[in-house]
């Protein structure tokens, strides 16, 4: 099976705005190139004239333009952007197009990591993980190893032992100061 070269259309013909008659030879035959096949290839070639400022044009500036930003953008998310994009301007002067956009998203994923750090810190510091509380995050911790500068070493650590059934997943329940005072609502034996 013979393999076939790239072809950046995809197997499909591409649209040549040149025209027949990107090639000299074709505009040279007699009687090919007519005055409306000349008039198509002047306004051609005027639209591709590349000016100096169309050859500095960068994709960032694309982005500063409202009406592009409005087609491409919703409007929530253009408010939503507006105090990076604001940054990433001021800092254009300073960096450069490519490094004041590279500092910005770095900058903002930053900080969305971090505001994530400081709710896990808060939930997993402040937010009860015991029996009080049936939803959440449940932080389970398994038993340690007894170690040779414990004073119970080799045998296991008596603070960590369980005895009884109760003992089990008990989320602090035991340690409860009204553990006593709590009696279930249907009756446990049958007179």
């Amino acid at each position: 099976m013979a393999s076939k070269p790239a072809d950046g259309y995809w197997g499909k013909k591409g649209r040549d705005l040149n025209s027949l008659f990107a090639d000299q030879r074709r505009r040279v035959a007699p009687g090919l190139f007519n005055d409306m096949d000349r008039e198509y290839r002047k306004k051609f070639l005027k639209a591709n004239t590349w000016t100096k400022r169309d050859m500095s044009y960068h994709f960032f500036y694309l982005w500063d333009n409202p009406d592009y930003r409005k087609e491409r953008l919703n409007p929530l998310r253009r408010i939503w952007q507006a105090p990076g994009e604001a940054f990433e301007r001021a800092l254009r002067p300073a960096l450069g197009l490519h490094y004041a956009f590279i500092t910005k998203t770095l900058l903002s994923k930053f900080m969305w990591g971090l505001g994530f750090a400081w709710y896990a810190s808060y939930y997993f510091m402040y937010t009860s993980n015991d029996w009080t509380r049936q939803g959440g995050w449940t932080l389970l911790t398994s038993k340690p190893p007894t170690m040779p500068d414990n004073p119970s070493y080799p045998t296991p650590d008596p603070k960590w032992q369980r005895d009884k059934d109760n003992e089990y997943y008990s989320r602090n329940f035991n340690n409860f100061p009204r553990v006593n005072e709590i009696k279930p609502s249907i009756p446990v034996k049958w007179q």
